[in-house]
């Protein structure tokens, strides 16, 4: 259970439950790829995947309700440029029961890959200021 966590333990195991039954999936994309895994960013239930090109690119994999259970898969390319972030997002499926898409996670996570590799920084929109 992370530290930023305020429920109880078997809160936080019902809530991590459907990620950590997909962890094999994850980590073998992420090995195939050479992607950097990471889990539970911030103390909230999330797979995330991690590479950088020109751009930093994200696959992640976060709990959209808590109470429903339902998670999202958010993409996401950010580019730093001096005080501004510029990005391109969009999620492959917004609040779904993730066993839905358990056999079809591979093939997913292809898709949103090759997606987010395609979006160069010229196809990156203004995102916020930067307080360094």
């Amino acid at each position: 259970m992370p530290n930023g966590f305020q429920g109880s333990e078997a809160q936080w195991r019902r809530m991590e439950a459907p990620l950590v039954q997909l962890d094999p999936v994850l980590e073998k994309f992420a090995s195939a790829h050479k992607l950097k895994l990471s889990k539970n960013y911030h103390g909230e239930p999330e797979r995330s995947l991690r590479w950088d090109t020109a751009v930093e690119c994200l696959i992640q994999l976060f709990l959209a309700d808590a109470d429903q259970l339902t998670f999202n898969l958010w993409l996401c390319a950010s580019q730093d440029r001096g005080d501004a972030r510029y990005w391109r997002r969009e999620f492959l499926f917004k609040d779904q029961k993730l066993a839905q898409y358990a056999e079809r996670l591979p093939d997913l996570l292809d898709e949103g890959f090759v997606r987010v590799n395609s979006w160069g920084s010229d196809t990156l929109e203004f995102a916020t200021t930067i307080r360094r």
